[in-house]
């Protein structure tokens, strides 16, 4: 089987309704984009709610220019984005082949692939170094994320503004039609935003209530509706009655919650077992993960079919698929179901998950990243293509510590804000 055939874009026709195979799946999310970004639409450090900022590394894909240093290829060890003079980044996303990133004074840079305009940037040339997405005049982004062909920013008054492909819906703006410049995706009134994330072909929010909002493509219950049908607007998700949400993050086709009360809700596909609730079957609604007894979780992420959680004391809990090591539990297996502790090096402590397309990363408390599971586009950033069962060191330059990590379960590639 080609590269190609694996880590391609699914096709999947507009408004259909059917769950597809898992076999159909593939690679799905962190690998179609081979390349790691190190960087949080949250802070790095969730459990204090402390701010990051500093500047960018990025390795792995580099295919469309997706790691902003000017160039393209496959590069399996860091580089340095060239952002502007005097910019300082403080949250990043990665997306399918583009990368977005927010500064300390509220704009929005982007670069990489810009076939269906999710650079923002009013053309879809492709751009090898940052350019400034053209946010309405005022608007201060405080989050981004990344879809495999779109992407959202999140302002500081909690609107939300949606650009690039939109044959799903995923926009959000009522129509399915491609946006070269942001557009504002159509909330339902008086509701505020306080972050996004997005996939290959949905979009979520996360409001100032606790609620979800969700929208785009459904037909593996993405948008947790209790439906299979698109949505061009957003949806709420069907949680369960009196339950808040504190952090969001999607994975290939299906949704994670971290709840007020610390428990981690899961909704959507569940084919490799990535809802973690022990029986592998897609749910149109959020179901409970099943989580060790005693266990208090701080952080999750999601991969393209797998999912991960940080836990107070500083460890790493992982469920679903499995191939290329992605779980870093030593073995490889085809799933599993519940969730397995991550062999993060003794005497390491986590503070920030992030999970690809069949890969996962992490920083210590030490500002090291972590990178394990699939690294055939180098996205595990160890100066080598071999998968690894288990966490290996990513190679930042020796006088750098990391302080954050890019979610985008879409990606080939990564990126760390680095200090």
């Amino acid at each position: 089987m080609t590269r190609q055939s694996v880590q391609g874009r699914r096709a999947v026709p507009r408004r259909q309704a059917f769950l597809l195979a898992p076999a159909v799946l593939g690679v799905s999310a962190g690998l179609l984009m081979a390349a790691s970004v190190l960087a949080n639409t949250v802070p790095a450090a969730a459990s204090t709610g402390t701010s990051v900022s500093g500047t960018l590394q990025a390795w792995g894909d580099d295919l469309r220019g997706q790691l902003g240093n000017g160039a393209t290829g496959l590069v399996d060890q860091p580089v340095t984005v060239q952002l502007p003079a005097g910019v300082t980044i403080t949250a990043v996303a990665a997306g399918g082949q583009a990368t977005l990133a927010v500064t300390s004074t509220g704009r929005v840079y982007a670069w990489g692939n810009n076939h269906y305009g999710q650079l923002g940037d009013g053309t879809t040339n492709d751009s090898h170094t940052p350019v400034l997405v053209r946010l309405p005049k005022g608007t201060v982004a405080t989050g981004v994320a990344a879809g495999d062909g779109d992407s959202l920013a999140v302002t500081s008054t909690g609107r939300v503004y949606a650009w690039g492909n939109n044959h799903y819906g995923e926009l959000g703006d009522g129509s399915t039609v491609n946006r070269i410049l942001p557009v504002r995706v159509a909330l339902p009134h008086g509701t505020k935003a306080v972050s996004v994330t997005a996939s290959y072909n949905y979009s979520m929010a996360l409001t100032s209530t606790g609620s979800v909002l969700a929208w785009g493509y459904n037909g593996s219950g993405q948008l947790g509706n209790g439906f299979l049908t698109a949505s061009e607007v957003p949806a709420r998700v069907k949680l369960p009655a009196k339950v808040k949400v504190k952090m969001l993050v999607s994975g290939g086709y299906d949704g994670l919650a971290l709840t007020e009360s610390g428990h981690v809700m899961a909704w959507g596909d569940d084919g490799f077992g990535q809802l973690g609730n022990g029986n592998a079957k897609t749910s149109l609604r959020p179901v409970p993960v099943k989580l060790p007894k005693g266990v208090k979780i701080i952080a999750v992420a999601g991969g393209s079919q797998h999912s991960l959680a940080l836990t107070s004391s500083g460890e790493v809990l992982a469920w679903g698929r499995d191939t290329w090591g992605q779980l870093g539990n030593a073995t490889t297996a085809r799933s599993r179901v519940l969730p397995v502790r991550v062999r993060i090096p003794r005497g390491d402590r986590v503070v920030a998950i992030s999970a690809g397309g069949g890969f996962s990363l992490a920083v210590t408390s030490t500002g090291q990243v972590l990178a394990w599971g699939h690294n055939a586009w180098g996205q595990l950033g160890n100066g080598t293509l071999k998968d690894s069962h288990v966490p290996v060191v990513v190679k930042l330059p020796a006088t750098m510590t990391a302080v954050g990590l890019a979610r985008g379960p879409t990606t080939r590639h990564a990126l760390s804000i680095v200090h």
